[in-house]
């Protein structure tokens, strides 16, 4: 984020648009180029989901083939050290043996099964059976033009991002020239938006505002430009063009929606008009216009004025935009300068956007300086025009160069994000597009961040989500507490588990009553299965009974399975121990003061343990936490409980290091067993190490 600069008492009073590069006329973001170059949702969402859980492995041992003994010592072995169960499926062409989880897990715990079973002498490497998916390649005739969307040199990597997110109805504001009616953009308009030009000579339409954003034309030999540029036309295209549909080009967030605001006219515009067209994109108020129904979460600014510092005025308006929850991406301009004169790139809280060439070096004309937050492509950019000269004729497609060209680019990629995750804040849209951008192949000093990446902008919002609901986790017993009412169909599965502690004899399960036919299952260290467990009964009805008289500490699962429907069943485990007073409150305080390095960047993080002996439930819990990191925004921290509930407790946290204290009402978890605080770091700026946590149970 850039800092506020001083405003400007010498604002220039003309907008001007950032189109077209003429003779004696210096206008900043965006100009044609005649030679084209040589050559050259919901789906994406439960893609991601797959791609971050997993189920299989894939194990080759030593010997060319493995024996079922050895197979089924293995999968034994495994199901008791990690508390997973696993199934044998089959062998692939190359020997090796393919086994499968009895539900999914994050990819990371996978990766931890993984390793414990590399460690087996008799296992010649083990590996995580990954899903695979086809790569989208849109089907629109030009797009083999758009080098700026998918060559390795310069290219921002779309291709990949695109099997992830699309930009699924996600509203972005083309703060420009208006519109025209582009058979390849008319289907992603979410009209009719708005004409913010009062001065009816500079609007060219005859009228003032009004709720009509159809860009007219913009020529004016008064101010030397002989033929309209229909920048807003162009800009909107490369923003959300219509993919996909046998015609022409594709957006970058080509399922996404174009508002178009119409703040330029012949002889640009005024920057008052364009801050009021700010705050109505974003869905403020102003006065004798209605409120805009549907806000935009992105808004693209490709345009702007020389300027010593951001006004005031332009300034309350990004304010008032980024409090709505929009994120404001801008143009550097085009005048190879500073970029801290130019408005309202120099503003706070805004994107501002560099050009690159198909090498990725800084464009020749592109504006740079420590106010540019990022760089994209900005040369021979192709997109939706107009034939027309001075008024709108037929549909065409132009290259055009400048920083208004890079800009919807950062804008397209903004609400790939959005479509991802909907919460996202524009402080976390920055944060993910310049931590994910990539090094200059070129020489771009002084343009921010790095070159956009779109595919790994969006792997690191697809990483910073919420833990899909995981599996249903088993049903803790208490001793001597009956589970009542139970009820299935036939083939249905109901899992309880109980931990027991080291001085327990005479371990007893009991299922009783109801009707219908269940049988019980038990086994120590993890979920039975209808294959492996170590008591089975298998008796017709629901009377049927488990016993260990010398019971292991540690933790036992019972699956109740349907033969056939069944209801009004209980279950009840019960064991003998020797009385224990209650603990002292002292020894409810439990901590590790162990350091443990973070790693960067990673997906796994790393994890601290705290083994807590306590019976009973956890209820209300303060958790102490010390983090020593130079950017605390790059982590995410949870407390992680011994059945596995994962508890939020930091993430985008602003300054660096962490010392805080956090409390939760933890209610009925059981309180012994493994705890860990995890921590990962999805950044890249700086490492950082756990400096110790605690867990006080109160």
């Amino acid at each position: 984020m850039k800092a506020a600069m001083s405003p400007s008492r010498t604002v220039s009073a003309s907008l001007l648009l950032l189109g077209m590069l003429m003779t004696g006329f210096s206008l900043a973001a965006g100009f044609p180029d005649g030679v084209p170059p040589g050559g050259g949702g919901e789906a994406g969402a439960v893609r991601a989901q797959l791609v971050d859980r997993a189920d299989r492995i894939i194990v080759k041992y030593r010997q060319a083939t493995a024996g079922t003994a050895t197979i089924t010592a293995t999968t034994r072995q495994v199901s008791q050290a990690t508390g997973h169960a696993m199934a044998h499926l089959g062998t692939t062409g190359t020997g090796a043996q393919i086994f499968t989880l009895e539900e999914t897990l994050p990819r990371e715990e996978v990766e931890g099964i993984v390793e414990a079973i590399d460690a087996y002498p008799d296992v010649e490497y083990a590996e995580r059976d990954k899903r695979i998916f086809p790569l989208y390649t849109p089907t629109d005739p030009r797009y083999n033009e758009q080098w700026h969307y998918y060559e390795d040199t310069a290219g921002v990597r779309l291709p990949e991002a695109w099997d992830n997110a699309r930009g699924e109805d996600v509203i972005v504001a083309v703060i420009d020239s208006g519109y025209t009616d582009h058979a390849d953009l008319l289907g992603n308009l979410q009209l009719p938006g708005y004409d913010m030009l009062n001065d009816t000579g500079m609007s060219n339409d005859g009228d003032g505002r009004d709720p009509d954003a159809h860009d007219p034309g913009d020529w004016s030999p008064e101010c030397g430009w002989d033929t309209s540029t229909w920048h807003g036309t162009h800009t909107g295209g490369t923003v959300a063009a219509v993919g996909d549909n046998g015609i022409g080009v594709i957006g970058v967030a080509f399922h996404a929606k174009v508002l178009p605001v119409r703040v330029l006219g012949t002889c640009g515009g005024w920057m008052s008009e364009f801050a009021d067209g700010i705050i109505w994109a974003a869905g403020g108020s102003l006065s004798a216009i209605p409120i805009n129904p549907t806000p935009a979460r992105v808004l693209n600014l490709s345009l702007g004025g020389l300027s010593n510092g951001c006004s005031q005025y332009m300034q309350e308006a990004v304010d008032r935009a980024r409090q709505l929850g929009a994120t404001v991406v801008a143009s550097a301009g085009n005048d190879n300068m500073d970029a801290a004169g130019f408005e309202p790139a120099n503003c706070s809280g805004v994107i501002s956007v560099a050009a690159t060439d198909r090498n990725g070096n800084r464009a020749g004309f592109s504006n740079y300086g420590g106010l540019v937050d990022i760089a994209a492509p900005g040369v021979r950019v192709l997109s939706t025009m107009n034939t027309g000269t001075t008024t709108p004729e037929s549909d065409s497609y132009a290259y055009y160069n400048g920083t208004s060209m890079s800009t919807p680019h950062v804008s397209g990629v903004a609400a790939l994000l959005y479509a991802i995750k909907p919460d996202i804040t524009p402080d976390e849209v920055e944060q993910v597009l310049k931590q994910s951008a990539r090094p200059f192949p070129g020489v771009c000093n002084g343009c921010g961040a790095g070159l956009l990446d779109a595919a790994a902008a969006v792997a690191a919002v697809i990483a910073s989500l919420p833990d899909p609901d995981p599996q249903p986790g088993p049903v803790m017993l208490e001793k001597g507490v009956a589970q009542d009412d139970l009820a299935g169909e036939g083939g249905d599965r109901l899992v309880f588990a109980i931990d027991v502690p080291a001085d327990a004899t005479n371990l007893r399960f009991s299922m009783s009553g109801g009707e219908g036919d269940a049988d019980l299952y038990l086994r120590f260290g993890a979920e039975p299965t209808l294959n492996d467990y170590d008591c089975r009964p298998y008796l017709f009805g629901n009377q049927e009974r488990c016993k260990v008289p010398d019971a292991r500490q540690g933790r036992y699962y019972v699956l109740i399975h349907g033969y056939s429907a069944f209801s009004g069943v209980s279950l009840v485990a019960s064991y003998d121990e020797a009385a224990d007073p209650e603990p002292d409150p002292a020894t409810r305080h439990f901590e590790n003061s162990d350091d443990y390095t973070i790693p960067g960047f990673s997906f796994i993080g790393i994890g601290s343990p705290i083994e807590v002996p306590l019976s009973g439930t956890s209820g209300r819990v303060s958790v102490h936490v010390q983090i020593k990191h130079p950017v605390m925004r790059e982590l995410v921290v949870k407390l992680i409980a011994p059945g596995g509930q994962r508890f939020p407790l930091s993430y985008g946290a602003w300054g660096s290091d962490l010392d805080e204290t956090f409390t939760l009402d933890l209610g009925g978890i059981p309180a012994s067993g493994r705890w860990i605080l995890q921590v990962k770091d999805l950044g890249f700026f700086g490492l950082g190490y756990i400096d110790g946590w605690s867990i006080t149970f109160q």
